[in-house]
């Protein structure tokens, strides 16, 4: 082995080494880069039901939580050589598209746009014809009335119409929201109504919609109790009967009619003209005292019909 090739043998090995003692550089993930957004988001953000009102505090919740509403409210300014910066923006712009509906992407979203892009884009949807809007939307809360609805289905149509105003600059206090719900509810809660009406001060819409709810509930108990009360008292209208052959008549509900003259058929407790006995009905509908003497009433059991009920009663 020549010298030169020892040389070149001692240089390489330590040049190996020297490599093999540098460290490789340390990969950063941010904590935040790794979350589904769903699980902190379960509102979907739409056009055709406008929702921004419901959407948008979970998503500044979400970038709150982990000091990312710079991105989005642009209090800061934009460093896209950044590294850093760039990973979060990149997180702020993607729970942006995986909260965000199709309608609302499909107009929204554009080739290299930051996450404030994004942010002003989605915002201008649910902002545009303002003017237009507060009027249709307006008149529609006036005019809107429970129907046939429950008092919780009322309620959310109430709030969302309420909150779509609020969306084009239209506010609306909660004591008109308050006043407006009482307006459209059903005639059977105008007692309710008007005695919240003339609270002082008058109930927040939360305490509203719990009020009635109660007075749904106090309805159907008084109308079950008050079904309960007729089918018993329909039930203890019975029958009175007496049977037997002796001729002393029997009453079964509705009794027929009688006279000591004349008769049709067996009446109701009634003798005929022959000393007391049953007789048999005679032509013209007539009996006499001679006639012959007809067979006892069956004997009991006896029914009698209740129409209001549906049933025979014993």
């Amino acid at each position: 082995m020549t010298t030169s090739s020892v040389t070149s043998s001692t240089t390489s090995s330590s040049t190996s080494a020297a490599m093999g003692s540098i460290p490789a550089p340390a990969v950063f993930v941010a904590p935040y880069a790794t979350i589904n957004v769903k699980n902190h988001i379960p509102v979907t953000l739409e056009l055709t039901k406008p929702n921004f009102n419901q959407w948008e505090p979970f998503f500044t919740s979400l970038c709150g939580k982990f000091g990312l509403l710079p991105h989005v409210d642009g209090t800061a300014e934009a460093s896209p050589t950044d590294p850093a910066w760039a990973i979060a923006d990149a997180c702020v712009r993607s729970w942006l598209l995986g909260s965000a509906g199709t309608d609302v992407i499909g107009l929204a979203a554009a080739p290299n746009q930051t996450a404030r892009e994004l942010w002003v884009a989605i915002k201008r949807l649910f902002e545009a014809n303002k003017a237009p809007r507060a009027i249709f939307l307006g008149h529609e809360f006036h005019s809107m009335t429970q129907g046939d609805s429950s008092i919780n289905d009322y309620a959310q149509r109430m709030k969302a119409t309420a909150d779509a105003l609020r969306d084009v600059g239209r506010t609306i206090t909660d004591s008109e929201l308050v006043l407006n719900f009482l307006r459209g509810l059903n005639p059977r809660f105008a007692s309710t109504a008007d005695n919240i009406a003339d609270s002082h001060p008058l109930p927040d819409f939360a305490t509203t919609r719990e009020k009635l709810v109660l007075k749904v509930l106090r309805l159907a108990n008084e109308g079950s109790v008050a079904a309960q009360t007729a089918f018993h008292a329909s039930c203890g209208t019975g029958c009175r009967i007496t049977s037997g052959n002796t001729g002393s008549g029997y009453t079964a509900g509705r009794q027929g009619s009688h006279s000591s003259g004349s008769g049709s058929g067996y009446g109701g407790g009634s003798q005929g003209s022959g000393g007391g006995r049953w007789k048999k009905k005679g032509r013209g509908g007539s009996n006499s005292g001679g006639g012959q003497k007809s067979s006892a009433p069956p004997a009991g059991p006896w029914y009698c019909y209740a129409p209001w009920t549906g049933g025979a009663q014993q």
